[in-house]
C-alpha cells in the first residue's frame, strides 16, 4: 500500500469518525430539545386547565359554554362544558381527558379523544394516587406515537386524574428528515474528503517522488551532477530536497577527490618506480659489463652504480614516506588514529624545529642559502601529542624551505586570549587567493608545472598539518601574498584556560 493511499484512507477515516459523532450529537440534541420542548408544553397546559377546571367544578352550576384567556402566558384555552352525563370538549394544544382516580374510568375527554379512547393504565393510576405526576409514552390502534402527561386535579369535593395528551408524530418526522440530511451530509462530506486528500496527499508527496526519481536516475547512470529542483520553502519536504542536495554535492565531491586521488597516487608512485627500474636496469649493464678491478673503467662504473644506488635510495625513502603519509591520513579519516595527550612546552618544541629546520634548509638549499632565525618566543603550554605537533611544525617549515630563495624563514610564538600562536614566516613567492583555498587538499599543488625538484615531498604535507592541528582543537591560518611571501599560523588552545570559539575568533581576525 503506497503511502499515497494510506494518508487518504486516514484523512478519510478521521474525518468520517468526526462527522459521525459530530451527527450523533446534533442528533442527540435536537431530539433531546424536541422532547424537552413538547413536555414543557404539556406542562404548561396542565397548569392553564388545572386551574381553570378547578374554578368551574368548583362553581354552583356547570355553564354550556365558557371562552376564557390566559393573560399570563398569552396562550387561548377553550373548553365547553356540557351535562354530566355528556362529553366535554376542552381545546387547545393538545388533547385533555379526566379520569376517576380509583376505577380509571374516564369522565371527560376532548373530541378527538372519543374516536380514539386511550385507556388509563396501572402505573399513572399508581402515581396519580401518590399525589404525582407522570409522563409516559403511547401508541394508538394505527400507529400514532403520544406523549401522556397526567397530573392530579384536585377540587373541594374530590381528586381527579388529569392528562393532557400531545403527539409527537411531528417530532419523529423532523428527527427522521434530520437524520437523512446528517447521513446524506456525511456521506458526501467523506466522497469529498477522500476526493480532496487523495489530491493533497499527492501534492504532498510530489517532492518525494522527484526525490525517488533522481536517485535512480544517480543510480542508474552514475550522473552524480543531478541536483532537485525544489525550492526549499521550509516545509520539512523542501528541508529534505535542500539535504538531499547537500548530500549529492559531498558524495560528489568526495567522488572527484577520490578520482583526483587516485590519479595522484598513481602518478607519484610511477615516477619513483620508473626511475628505480630505469636505474635497476643501468646497475645491470654496469655489472655485464665487468671490467678488470682498478681499471679506469672499473672507477667509472663504480662511482656510477653509487649514484645509481643513491637515487634509487632517495625514491624508495620518498615512496615509503608517501606510502606512511596515506596510511596516516586513512587512519585519521577513519577515527583510528588517536592523540596521545600530554602537557607540551610551545616553547622548547619551537626551538628543536628551528634547529631542525636549519638542517633542512642546509640539506635542501646548501650553505648559507636562507636565513632561519626566531621571532617572538613565550613561554606557552598546550596539552596535546608532542610528536605530531613537531610533525605539524616541521611540515610548514619544510615548504617555506622550498618555496624561499635566498630570502629569510622566521619561527615565532606569541599568546592571545587563551589561545598559543605559533607562526613560520617566509620571504618566498607566496600563494595566490585563489589557491589559498584549497592549499590543504590533498596531493594539491599551486603550480603543476614546477620541476618536481622545487615541489619535493609527497603533496601531503599541509593536509596532515591541518588534521594534527584540528586534532588538538586548534586550526591553521593562512596569510599570504605572491613574491612576497607566506605566513602559517598554527592557533592552538592554551592549557587551562577558557577559550572563545573558534568561530569567535576567526571572525575577530
Amino acid at each position: 500500500m503506497t503511502i499515497q493511499l494510506r494518508l487518504t484512507l486516514w484523512y478519510t477515516a478521521l474525518l468520517g469518525v468526526t462527522l459521525i459523532l459530530f451527527s450523533v450529537l446534533v442528533y442527540y440534541a435536537l431530539s433531546t430539545n424536541l422532547n424537552a420542548q413538547i413536555r414543557q408544553d404539556a406542562q404548561l397546559q396542565a397548569e392553564d386547565v388545572t386551574r381553570f377546571l378547578r374554578q368551574q367544578l368548583d362553581a354552583p352550576r356547570l355553564f354550556s359554554t365558557l371562552n376564557t384567556f390566559n393573560e399570563n402566558r398569552d396562550i387561548p384555552v377553550v373548553l365547553q362544558l356540557v351535562e354530566m352525563p355528556k362529553p366535554v370538549l376542552f381545546a387547545g394544544s393538545g388533547d385533555i381527558q379526566l379520569f376517576d382516580i380509583q376505577s380509571g374510568k374516564v369522565l371527560r375527554r376532548t373530541r378527538n379523544l372519543i374516536r380514539k379512547p386511550l385507556p388509563v393504565h396501572e402505573e399513572i393510576l399508581q402515581a396519580i394516587q401518590k399525589d404525582e405526576s407522570i409522563y409516559t409514552e403511547q401508541k394508538t390502534e394505527d400507529g400514532v406515537s403520544l406523549l401522556v402527561y397526567s397530573v392530579p386535579l384536585k377540587t373541594d369535593k374530590k381528586t381527579l386524574g388529569l392528562q393532557i395528551v400531545q403527539s409527537t408524530t411531528a417530532i419523529e418526522l423532523a428527527l427522521k428528515q434530520v437524520s437523512r440530511y446528517l447521513m446524506f451530509g456525511t456521506a458526501l462530506s467523506l466522497l469529498l474528503a477522500a476526493i480532496v486528500g487523495a489530491y493533497l496527499a499527492r501534492q504532498a508527496l510530489r517532492p518525494i517522488n522527484a526525490i525517488t526519481h533522481t536517485a535512480n536516475s544517480i543510480a542508474g547512470t552514475g550522473d552524480l551532477g543531478r541536483r532537485l529542483n525544489i525550492p526549499e520553502d521550509g516545509s520539512e519536504v523542501g528541508q529534505l530536497a535542500a539535504t538531499f542536495n547537500e548530500m549529492l554535492d559531498r558524495i560528489q565531491h568526495l567522488f572527484k577527490t577520490q578520482e583526483r586521488l587516485i590519479a595522484d597516487v598513481s602518478h607519484e608512485l610511477r615516477t619513483p618506480l620508473t626511475t628505480i627500474q630505469g636505474n635497476v636496469e643501468l646497475l645491470q649493464r654496469v655489472a655485464m659489463a665487468s671490467p678488470k678491478a682498478g681499471s679506469p673503467q672499473a672507477k667509472v662504473m663504480l662511482e656510477t652504480a653509487q649514484e645509481v644506488l643513491h637515487e634509487v635510495e632517495d625514491d624508495a625513502t620518498r615512496m615509503a614516506r608517501m606510502i606512511s603519509d596515506l596510511l596516516l591520513l586513512a587512519q585519521a579519516d577513519s577515527g583510528g588514529l588517536t592523540i596521545q595527550e600530554e602537557v607540551v612546552e610551545v616553547d622548547t618544541l619551537l626551538l628543536d624545529v628551528y634547529r631542525q629546520t636549519q638542517r633542512i634548509a642546509k640539506r635542501i638549499k646548501g650553505e648559507d642559502s636562507l636565513e632561519i632565525k626566531l621571532g617572538g618566543e613565550d613561554q606557552a603550554l598546550v596539552l596535546g601529542d608532542r610528536e605530531r605537533l613537531r610533525q605539524l611544525l616541521l611540515n610548514l617549515a619544510e615548504n617555506a624551505v622550498k618555496y624561499t630563495h635566498n630570502g629569510t624563514i622566521t619561527l615565532g610564538l606569541t599568546k592571545s586570549d587563551g589561545w598559543v600562536q605559533v607562526y613560520i614566516r617566509d620571504t618566498g613567492i607566496g600563494i595566490s587567493a585563489e589557491n589559498q583555498e584549497h592549499i590543504f587538499d590533498r596531493f594539491y599543488r599551486t603550480d603543476k608545472a614546477r620541476s618536481r625538484e622545487l615541489m619535493g615531498g609527497s603533496g601531503l604535507g599541509l593536509s596532515i598539518a591541518q588534521w594534527i592541528a584540528e586534532a588538538h582543537g586548534g586550526y591553521i591560518q593562512v596569510d599570504s601574498e605572491p613574491q612576497r611571501g607566506s605566513t602559517f599560523t598554527v592557533w592552538l588552545p592554551e592549557l587551562s584556560s577558557n577559550l572563545p570559539s573558534v568561530a569567535e575568533t576567526r571572525k575577530k581576525d
